[in-house]
């Protein structure tokens, strides 16, 4: 991989890191909303809280798709090359990037299908 290439993704992980920073303050406000409706019960704060997560865990699920497939490239380009080390590391990368996908969608999955305290999902 070239050095354009290489300066290419260290900028679109940088915008990551960005959208990391807004996920944080979204979660924090989750949990503000979360504990909001365990002290007043109202079910609109429930609701925010899912609806908030939900984006996470959707906007988190690409991230992860994106280092999957940008791995996934890597271990090609190294297969070509034969650099062996490199190569078993790049597949150590692949199967962690691949689990974190995983969970991701678990998670989102998860949030999607539980309903509201009170309501029946339709999911």
């Amino acid at each position: 991989m070239n050095i354009q290439e290489k300066l290419k993704r260290i900028k679109t992980e940088d915008f990551i890191w960005y959208i990391y920073f807004f996920i944080a303050i979204a979660a924090l406000y989750s949990n503000y909303k979360e504990k909001k409706y365990y002290l007043t019960n109202n079910k609109n704060d429930y609701r925010t809280k899912k609806s908030i997560n939900i984006l996470i865990f959707t906007i988190a699920f690409f991230i992860y798709l994106y280092f999957l497939l940008i791995t996934n490239e890597d271990v090609a380009l190294l297969r070509r090359q034969g650099n062996t080390q490199e190569l078993v590391n790049r597949y150590a990368q692949l199967i962690a990037a691949l689990l974190f996908l995983i969970g991701g969608i678990i998670y989102l999955i998860i949030e999607i299908r539980d309903p509201v305290p009170g309501e029946i999902s339709i999911l």
